[in-house]
C-alpha cells in the first residue's frame, strides 16, 4: 500500500508539473548533479587551502565555494535552457508562416509546426516538449494565444511575449494574419541571428576567461614546486594570511567583474 501510494504521488506530481509546464527560473537538481558540484566544491577548496594557506582552518571555505559553486551551476542551467527554447523559437516561426501561407488555422498551424519540429529537433527539445504540452491543452479548448502567453510568463523572454502579443492582435482584428506573420517573422529572424551572433563572439570571450581564471594558480603552483623556499615565508603566521586573503579577494573581484561583463541577459 505505501508502494502505491509513493507510486501515486509521484505519478500526481508529474502530472501537476504537466499541467503547469517548466517555470524557466528554477532548475531541479538531480543527485549526480549535486555529487558534481560537492566534487567541484571540494577540488576548488583544496586547491585554495594547498596554495594560499595551508592549514587546517582554511577547510571551511569549502562551505562558501559550495554556495557559489551551487549558483552558479544553476543559474548556467537555467540560461542554456532558454537558449535552447529561444534559438528553436525562430524554426517554430516558420514553419507556422509557411502553414498559415497554405490555408491553416491559427491552432492548425501550431500543430503542423509541433509535428515538423519534432522531426527536425527530436523528442527531447525543449520548445517540442512545450508544444506537446499545447497539443494537449488545445485538444480541451485553451486558445492558442492563452497558452503563447503563458509561456512567455515561464520563460521570461521578451520576444516571446511580444510574439503572444501578435497573436493576441491577429486574432481578436481578424486582420491579414500572413501578412502580420510576414513581419514577424522578418523581426524575430533580425533579433535571433543577432543574438546567436553575439553569444558566438561572448563565447570565446567567456573561454578566454576561464583559461586566465586558471592561470594564477598555475602559476602560483609551479613557484611552490619550482622554489618551495620562495612562498615559505607567507604560510603559518598572521602577515601571509593577510597577504594571501587580499590577493585571494582581488582574484574573486576580478572573476565577478568579468562574469559580469559577458553576462548576457534574454
Amino acid at each position: 500500500m505505501r508502494i502505491r501510494a509513493g507510486s501515486q504521488a509521484k505519478t500526481g506530481m508529474a502530472e501537476e508539473k504537466e499541467t503547469k509546464g517548466i517555470d524557466y527560473q528554477i532548475w531541479e537538481f538531480t543527485g549526480r548533479e549535486y555529487l558534481e558540484i560537492a566534487g567541484i566544491s571540494l577540488g576548488i577548496a583544496a586547491a585554495v587551502n594547498l596554495l594560499c594557506y595551508r592549514a587546517w582552518w582554511a577547510c571551511i571555505a569549502v562551505v562558501p565555494v559550495g554556495i557559489v559553486c551551487f549558483h552558479t551551476y544553476r543559474k548556467n542551467r537555467i540560461q542554456r535552457r532558454k537558449e535552447e527554447l529561444y534559438d528553436s523559437f525562430r524554426d517554430l516561426i516558420a514553419w507556422m508562416h509557411t502553414a498559415l501561407r497554405s490555408g491553416y488555422s491559427m491552432e492548425n498551424a501550431v500543430l503542423e509546426a509541433a509535428g515538423q519540429l519534432e522531426q527536425s529537433l527530436g523528442k527531447e527539445n525543449i520548445l517540442v516538449q512545450e508544444l506537446r504540452r499545447m497539443r494537449h491543452k488545445m485538444m480541451i479548448s485553451v486558445p492558442v494565444e492563452q497558452l503563447f502567453q503563458d509561456l512567455a510568463v515561464r520563460s521570461r523572454i521578451d520576444d516571446i511575449a511580444t510574439f503572444a502579443s501578435v497573436l493576441v492582435i491577429a486574432k481578436r482584428t481578424g486582420g491579414n494574419v500572413c501578412e502580420i506573420f510576414q513581419n514577424t517573422w522578418d523581426i524575430f529572424c533580425t533579433r535571433i541571428d543577432t543574438m546567436r551572433e553575439i553569444r558566438a563572439g561572448v563565447s570565446s570571450r567567456r573561454f578566454e576567461q576561464n583559461i586566465m581564471s586558471v592561470v594564477p594558480f598555475g602559476i602560483l603552483g609551479y613557484v611552490q614546486l619550482s622554489f618551495p623556499e620562495f612562498l615559505s615565508v607567507m604560510y603559518g603566521n598572521v602577515i601571509g594570511v593577510f597577504f594571501m586573503s587580499g590577493c585571494l579577494a582581488v582574484y574573486l573581484a576580478a572573476w565577478v567583474l568579468g562574469k559580469k561583463i559577458l553576462d548576457i541577459e534574454f
